[in-house]
């Protein structure tokens, strides 16, 4: 079965992560690309409001995927907006898929992000992970929120989450089989 990474990174610590799975699962890629560009504070206004900003079209066609592996953002406990965009304009041509993010991590979070792709989608994704910014960087950088979410992570410190996202990766490789 074929599998595609569909990713958005404002940071591009998830653009790494997505090409860190790319090589892993052997399988194609799609970035998301906004019209205009984001700032923290239109980031901010996308979370508090729900909005979902313009998103470039790409002409893959996503119904020819068995499996979609999502890889972006989460912003104040929401799944990023841009990505929010491509699931709701995609949704009819998504079969499986399964979601990953770097992100600050916030306690029960994870079910919240279940819960809007569930609703965004109309069906519950096969696996969810988040890989928490905050176990890799130094308390005084965690204590504060803006130093997390705006922290770039480095390749050696992504290789810090490597059982973590082969473990994903291995779950998504075996829902591919079924």
């Amino acid at each position: 079965m074929k599998t595609l990474i569909v990713y958005y990174s404002f940071t591009q610590n998830n653009a790494a992560l997505a090409t860190m799975m790319q090589k892993r699962l052997d399988c194609e890629m799609l970035r998301i690309e906004t019209l205009r560009r984001r700032s923290a504070f239109s980031i901010f206004l996308d979370a508090a409001f729900g909005r979902k900003p313009a998103i470039l079209k790409h002409n893959l066609p996503i119904s020819n995927y068995e499996q979609i592996v999502f890889v972006g953002p989460i912003w104040m406990g929401k799944i990023a907006g841009p990505l929010k965009t491509f699931l709701s304009e995609e949704k009819g041509n998504i079969k499986r898929y399964s979601f990953i993010s770097v992100c600050g991590g916030l306690t029960g979070q994870k079910e919240k992000i279940e819960h809007e792709l569930t609703s965004i989608v109309g069906s519950r994704p096969q696996s969810v992970c988040e890989l928490w910014v905050s176990e890799i960087v130094s308390e005084k950088v965690t204590k504060n929120a803006k130093n997390v979410s705006a922290y770039r992570i480095r390749s050696s410190e992504l290789e810090r989450f490597r059982t973590k996202i082969y473990e994903f990766c291995d779950v998504v490789g075996s829902e591919m089989v079924k």
